[in-house]
This record gives C-alpha cells, structure tokens and sequence, in this order.
C-alpha cells in the first residue's frame, strides 16, 4: 500500500512538475510575423521580407522523403526572393488556415497568378514555419496540390 501510494505521488508530482513547465502559445505573434511576411511578398517589398528573416533562415523543400536546402541565410534567401520578384512568373500568396505549436505555424498557402487564358491560376501548399526571436528561422514547403 505505500509503494502505490509513493508511485500515485511520485507521478502526480511529475505530471505536476511538467505542467509548469509549459508556456502558452501565443499565436497571435507567429500569425502577425507570418502574415507580415506575405504582404511583404505579395508587395514584393524585398526589404520588409528581410525585415522578418532570421539572418540563419533556412528555407526547405519537402518531397517524398527527401528535404532540400533551397535556400541557407539570410544572403541566399533575399538573393533569390529579389530575382523571383522580378520575374514575370511571380505569384501572389494567401493564408488559407493556421495552426500553432510553440515556435511552428503550419498553413496552407494558396498560390495564384495570371493564366495564359487570362484567368486565375492557383495551387496550394502547406508550409510550416519557424519563428525565433520574433523572426522567421527555418520554413519548411511540401509539394503543391492543384
């Protein structure tokens, strides 16, 4: 009877002890950085996007079983946006639902852009992002659905 009772007290002790431990999500922080970030891109305001990118940013690309570093700091990332901007085949994003988990934000992004028939063209992707220190650190893009 006391082994269980010391189990039963143990454990509620542990349990009690991870539950302090755990810090609100504060959503509203990752969606603004977020959010941020895509008006920035749909302006194509390469300097506001560099604003919000953490000088370590990775950006990833998930297909299958295989990630690729599409893009690594800060340099690479604003190098690449700058040039896709530019270009005649950008797209203009939205945020189509959100979650967040700790320093995750998961959405799906809807990509959409002139058709050559004159209609609106759009694909959709879920993106995970990483947020450190109010800036985004890592982004994780899998493979585009129609």
């Amino acid at each position: 009877m006391k082994i269980s009772t010391r189990v039963i007290a143990a454990t509620a002790f542990l349990g009690l002890a991870g539950c302090a431990s755990i810090k609100p999500v504060e959503q509203h922080d990752e969606n603004a950085i977020i959010s941020s970030y895509t008006k920035a891109y749909n302006d194509r305001d390469i300097t506001a996007m560099s604003a919000l990118m953490h000088s370590d940013i990775q950006w990833l690309s998930v297909e299958g079983d295989q990630i690729t570093v599409v893009a690594d700091g800060k340099v690479d990332l604003v190098a690449q946006m700058t040039d896709y901007v530019a270009s005649p085949t950008a797209t203009t994003s939205t945020l189509d639902g959100s979650i967040a988990d700790g320093p995750f934000f998961a959405v799906r992004e809807i990509a959409s852009w002139p058709g050559a028939d004159g209609s609106t063209a759009e694909q959709s992707a879920l993106a995970i992002y990483e947020v450190s220190d109010g800036l985004i650190l890592r982004v994780w893009y899998y493979p585009a659905t129609q």
